[in-house]
């Protein structure tokens, strides 16, 4: 099973830059054969783009996607939030509005999964990885509330990368992960 860990978000936007930060980080560790790292952070048409380029025998069998998102849906600054995307797409208008956000440069994890699931280069099997940022400010730093965590959203991502039982164990969620407030978040 040939699975990509790929990180999205802008480089030096602070607790926003904690999905490239994970992979920078991730990247340089010993992994199997069959586990891609990388910066997918270059756009949704090029990450549709990236993953079709993988020749037929080759393509990703999962994609563990990690980035900071901003839900407004309560949950705490820092918190992670892990689930298998269930892959239901919004209504056309959304798809539309993906789409030309896209084009126009916008690198957001919802945009990447729409605009790759809407042009089928994901694979059926998607890992969302979500945290919840607090500072949305220019900088190299995270809030502490983000690095308190940036270890153990790694480790998190390392097994979902390699261990498909703890995969497994992930509920099937829409796009945010169906988090209630007063729910639970890692």
């Amino acid at each position: 099973m040939r699975v990509i860990v790929g990180g999205v978000g802008y480089r030096n936007l602070r607790d926003h830059s904690v999905g490239v930060a994970v992979t920078d980080h991730l990247e340089w560790r010993d992994w199997p054969a069959h586990v891609v790292v990388e910066d997918l952070s270059y756009g949704p048409i090029a990450v549709v783009q990236r993953f079709e380029d993988e020749a037929p025998d080759r393509r990703f069998d999962r994609a563990v996607f990690v980035a900071a998102v901003a839900r407004g849906d309560g949950r705490p600054p820092g918190a992670v939030s892990a689930y298998r995307w269930d892959g239901v797409l919004p209504s056309p208008e959304k798809i539309q509005g993906s789409v030309c956000e896209a084009v126009t440069g916008v690198i957001a994890l919802d945009n990447t999964l729409i605009v790759g699931r809407h042009f089928g280069a994901l694979p059926e099997d998607v890992v969302v990885v979500e945290v919840e940022p607090f500072e949305h400010e220019a900088g190299e730093t995270f809030s502490a509330a983000v690095q308190r965590r940036f270890e153990p959203l790694c480790e998190l991502v390392t097994q979902l990368a390699l261990d498909p039982a703890a995969v497994r164990r992930l509920p099937v969620a829409p796009l945010g992960g169906g988090f209630r407030p007063g729910a639970e978040a890692r």
